[in-house]
């Protein structure tokens, strides 16, 4: 394995927890899809209460809210549906298949990039919540 490649490819999937759920994730990304090519959806399969603790307490959705519906969509290649659900659905999937393929280029997990994240996700947040009023 060359320097550039991320340490995560050496690690065996069995022993990182994170990992199993990125590809579980992903999986269920893609059985949405083949199930959409069925005639099929997850959709209807989920509930119609709200699943997010935050949104339940406060009536105000957290930075996440969406996201099982965006992944959902992205599955079935309706972007603008995803995008509709949550934006943030589209750079979390990108991490999320680099993560599960043991990619993540070391730029993308130094302190400074993920205090950079979290700031973009801050101030998303902000932006929904003042949508909103």
């Amino acid at each position: 394995m060359n320097s550039t490649n991320s340490s995560l490819s050496s690690r065996p999937l069995k022993g990182d927890p994170l990992r199993l759920a990125a590809w579980a994730l992903l999986a269920v990304t893609a059985l949405s899809g083949l199930l959409h090519l069925a005639g099929h959806s997850l959709f209807s399969a989920m509930p119609k209460v709200t699943l997010c603790p935050f949104k339940a307490v406060t009536g105000l959705p957290c930075p996440g809210c969406g996201m099982t519906h965006a992944f959902l969509a992205l599955g079935r290649l309706d972007f603008a549906g995803a995008f509709s659900a949550n934006p943030l659905v589209f750079p979390l999937a990108a991490l999320t298949a680099l993560y599960a393929a043991g990619r993540v280029p070391r730029a993308l997990r130094s302190a400074k990039m993920v205090n950079f994240a979290l700031a973009g996700v801050l101030v998303f947040w902000g932006g929904r919540l003042l949508h909103r009023l």
